[in-house]
């Protein structure tokens, strides 16, 4: 099991803590059986997303996994809408977020948090093995399938859609009222997106931050657009998840940051 430093968990347990993330998450928690788990977000009043999180179901409890980052407030501010609800939260500060490779069999006394259709599992454990290569290749394979974790450069800036969050699951068009749902099912009944995520490899390990504004260059334009997140791909180029305005031109030519200038990288 691969360590996952960038991620952290959290529990939720007591008589109401279903339908208390049932109502402050934007997918639907009260679908979930037992051993089941989807992705989630968290957003403001606005429709803006603080954070990405995975929700499992097990027995009397809720696990959820978040930024490492955002987590705590995150689970600060949820913690200002329980009221006389019975829920308890209890960090799961000395254990582990890791992911499971498939070669890894299934540990009966660690659950395992496959969301959907997609091929990366889960877990939260004593102990995992730590390993830098092994952690940039699982997020190299989160990017691939659209899993882009949120971090404090990025909170709070973006609605589902324009994540591509919807793809994931982790947005119930159908479920009742949460924060900010009557903005993301306005624009989703609308049809207005102008801006969603683009994936693309550049060539050169590039040093920039999440949060910053780069330039695409495509074959007849340049549009600008924000890095949401990165990870190296292969041993000298780098994965980019940049949220941008939706063009026809699917390849750019280069992203360029700051008057440094990287290729695409030939796929």
């Amino acid at each position: 099991m691969i360590q996952l430093s960038y991620l952290s968990a959290t529990r939720f347990f007591g008589p109401d803590a279903g339908s208390f993330l049932q109502a402050q998450l934007s997918a639907d928690i009260a679908a979930l059986e037992d051993g089941q788990s989807t992705f989630a977000a968290y957003c403001s009043p606005q429709g803006k997303v603080f954070g990405l999180l995975l929700i499992a179901k097990h027995n009397d409890h809720y696990t959820m996994v978040g930024s490492a980052q955002l987590l705590p407030s995150i689970v600060q501010r949820l913690r200002i809408y329980i009221f006389r609800s019975k829920v308890e939260i209890t960090p799961l500060d000395k254990l582990q977020v890791c992911g499971v490779l498939p070669s890894q069999p299934a540990d009966p006394a660690s659950p395992v948090f496959a969301p959907g259709s997609l091929p990366l599992r889960y877990t939260v454990v004593s102990e995992g093995t730590q390993s830098d290569e092994a952690a940039n290749r699982w997020r190299q394979s989160e990017l691939n399938h659209g899993v882009a974790w949120l971090d404090a450069s990025t909170t709070e800036k973006f609605i589902p859609q324009m994540l591509g969050y919807d793809q994931l699951g982790a947005v119930s068009f159908t479920k009742g009222c949460y924060p900010g749902q009557e903005i993301v099912a306005r624009i989703y009944y609308l049809g207005r997106v102008k801006r969603k995520p683009l994936l693309t490899t550049i060539v050169g390990r590039a040093v920039i931050k999440n949060g910053s504004r780069v330039q695409i260059q495509y074959a007849t334009q340049t549009v600008a657009g924000i890095l949401v997140d990165s990870a190296p791909a292969g041993t000298e180029n780098t994965l980019m998840f940049i949220i941008t305005r939706v063009e026809d031109e699917k390849k750019p030519v280069s992203i360029t940051h700051e008057d440094q200038s990287y290729p695409s990288a030939i796929e």
